[in-house]
């Protein structure tokens, strides 16, 4: 009496109570406490959903505007009040520049030129964009020091190239990913010494390597953004990252962002080195879905993009597609180089650094016209073959599909020791039976709710009628609660975030109230926000709003979806599950032209191009794409000379 429980001890006896005794008494205890506690402290006694709300959307306006006004305030800073064209004396640095701009054949070379300037580079120029190997061609001696140097796709660029760029800048940044492709060297030397030296003294394959072996700094970037659905990077999140990327879930994720073609195709094994159903397949499907996205607005078409095993196979796909364009020329406009993305086919070395919406895949090799499956997969069998495998399946931003005309059961593990063997075998099953073939993964949602603010706001809504699962994702960042999607099974019409420990725990209110929110709708997530000071003070309101913005978004999308339905359906693709395309006679597909180098502008060009306030001093003759006489530019194949 005197601990004034008597009135649970007469419930108890009574039996009045839905819960258990001590979890009534917490309850109840929490209910007198909780209102005195925040009546005490302004901020809780003062807070409104409308205010907070007001001041986010206030943010995210402030921080966008201070985002929009920074590139300004670079140009203004680096605007070394340059004089105009006609105003610069004949002997100066200036005047050399002009002097060799109006000449018809310029009488020196841009290295001795830039030694002529060592004053007005940089003002002409502040931020330069080369290669390792262009900055050893073109800037000279004793040039002054660059306050920065940026290493970008670091792990492809050797020590000995990027020594010469570092010690021309007062402080470096190296940006790569070790888990990406090394350094391709296919003209050096095997014999280089290394065997005889120390193994702490023999090089490493990259710059990348070799600073994060010396104990240089290192600040890991775990966000992942490009990809549209978890399962487009769920399969190298798990064997190359472990696990520590955060990506973020799709609001429909049984759309099949990863789909498995088989294909009965065999590998022509040294006869060319091709599979030409495969290669078929491949260039259908890409045909389909490109007369598809003609009849969309410019802006709104998605990008496509190609990646093969090998060279030969690039090639023949390439000659394919060659073909289509000439018998249908509304195809043309995807190919331009006038794009920011045209449509690109390139083979596991050089496709590093690319992305697009679509991305085919074609495996390339099975079993021969024999029927015999060999072990030996390109590139994949060599030291660090994994890495190709990972660049090749992290290209996509919405649909990856796999061309393949052998199963992971065909691989026999017990007849090659390569780890991209392997990771090929493990990939294969990842397309074919989805993410439940890796470890860790489950449907979707990864357990109970993680506490008991979000288990009440799961119970309301589910008494209002709506079906709600908690922790959606398969990363370290989770949706609290996804409220399913009552008319399309397995997808999701909105998400619930209540503020929790993962709100509280983000870094900044950048990455909390903006980056993060704007990537899940960006994604086509509707996403709604509980806060826990409002839903303690008065929780039925809080269910009412919540209940009638669903109701809202219910409704908005059903008359979507009734404006889709009464608008003529698209054809359908065809579906190369299972089935094999009629190859076609051996002798119809046109002849392979030897490469040839297509030759840069001259000098004259290039020195204009490079002093009218511009960033790049690349050399092109023999650095840049190699092209086959007739093929649209656009669609070749780029075999990059060098590393940067």
């Amino acid at each position: 009496m005197n601990a004034g429980l008597a009135p649970l001890a007469d419930a108890v006896e009574a039996d009045l109570l839905d819960l258990p005794a001590e979890e009534a008494f917490e309850a109840a205890y929490a209910a007198w406490w909780l209102p005195l506690a925040m009546d005490a402290e302004p901020c809780l006694r003062g807070f409104t959903h409308w205010a907070h709300e007001d001041a986010i959307k206030r943010f995210r306006a402030l921080d966008g505007a201070a985002a929009g006004m920074a590139a300004g305030q670079v140009m203004a800073r680096i605007n070394h009040g340059l004089p105009a064209r006609d105003q610069v004396p004949r002997k100066s640095e200036l005047g050399v520049l002009r002097h060799q701009l109006g000449l018809t054949r310029p009488s020196l070379p841009i290295r001795a030129l830039i030694a002529e300037m060592p004053e007005s580079f940089a003002r002409l120029a502040p931020c330069v964009l080369m290669s390792p190997l262009s900055v050893a061609q073109y800037l000279p001696p004793g040039q002054a020091a660059f306050d920065l140097v940026i290493f970008d796709e670091a792990s492809q660029i050797t020590t000995w190239d990027a020594i010469g760029a570092i010690a021309r800048g007062r402080q470096a940044v190296i940006v790569g990913d070790p888990k990406q492709l090394p350094p391709t060297n296919f003209f050096g030397r095997s014999d280089d010494g290394d065997e005889d030296l120390p193994e702490m003294e023999r090089d490493l394959a990259s710059i990348l390597d070799e600073v994060a072996s010396a104990g240089v700094p290192t600040q890991q970037l775990n966000w992942h953004y490009r990809s549209r659905d978890e399962s487009l990077i769920a399969f190298s999140n798990w064997h190359y990252y472990g696990g520590r990327l955060v990506t973020f879930p799709s609001p429909d994720p049984g759309a099949g962002a990863v789909r498995l073609h088989r294909i009965k195709g065999t590998y022509g094994r040294g006869r060319g080195r091709t599979n030409e159903a495969e290669a078929r397949a491949v260039v259908q499907l890409a045909v389909e879905r490109l007369a598809a996205w003609a009849a969309l607005p410019e802006e709104e078409r998605p990008t496509l993009g190609v990646i093969t095993f090998n060279v030969q196979q690039q090639e023949l796909i390439l000659d394919l597609l060659d073909e289509e364009r000439r018998r249908n020329p509304d195809l043309e406009w995807f190919f331009e180089d006038a794009r920011e993305e045209p449509v690109i086919v390139k083979n596991l070395e050089n496709i590093q650094g690319d992305e697009r919406d679509v991305m085919l895949f074609s495996v390339t090799f099975g079993p021969d016209a024999a029927g015999k499956l060999s072990m030996a997969f390109g590139a994949l069998n060599s030291e660090g073959g994994e890495r190709r495998l990972n660049v090749a399946v992290t290209r996509a931003r919405a649909e990856l599909h796999v061309f393949a005309s052998l199963e992971a059961s065909q691989i026999d593990l017990s007849r090659t020791r390569a780890t991209g063997v392997a990771h090929l075998k493990a990939f294969l099953d990842f397309a074919a039976r989805g993410p439940e073939a890796l470890p860790a993964q489950d449907e979707g949602s990864l357990g109970p709710v993680e506490n008991g603010f979000e288990a009440a706001v799961m119970a309301a809504l589910e008494a209002k009628g709506w079906e709600v699962r908690p922790q959606i994702g398969v990363s370290g960042f989770r949706i609290d609660l996804g409220i399913v999607h009552p008319d399309r099974a397995g997808a999701y019409l909105a998400g619930v975030e209540c503020d929790g420990a993962s709100y509280h725990s983000s870094a900044t209110a950048r990455d909390r109230d903006k980056i993060r929110q704007a990537v899940l709708e960006n994604l086509g997530w509707t996403i709604l926000r509980v806060w826990s000071t409002e839903w303690f003070r008065s929780p039925a309101p809080v269910i009412g709003r919540l209940h009638d913005a669903l109701s809202a978004r219910l409704a908005e999308d059903r008359a979507a979806a009734a404006e889709d339905a009464a608008e003529e359906p698209a054809e359908e693709l065809l579906d190369w599950e299972d089935a094999a395309p009629d190859p076609g006679p051996a002798d119809s597909l046109p002849a392979l032209p030897a490469p040839e180098v297509l030759e840069g502008t001259d000098q004259r060009g290039r020195l204009h191009a490079l002093f009218q306030r511009f960033a790049a001093a690349e050399p092109r003759d023999g650095h840049g794409e190699i092209r086959r006489p007739g093929r649209a530019a656009g669609a070749g194949s780029e075999f990059p000379v060098g590393a940067g």
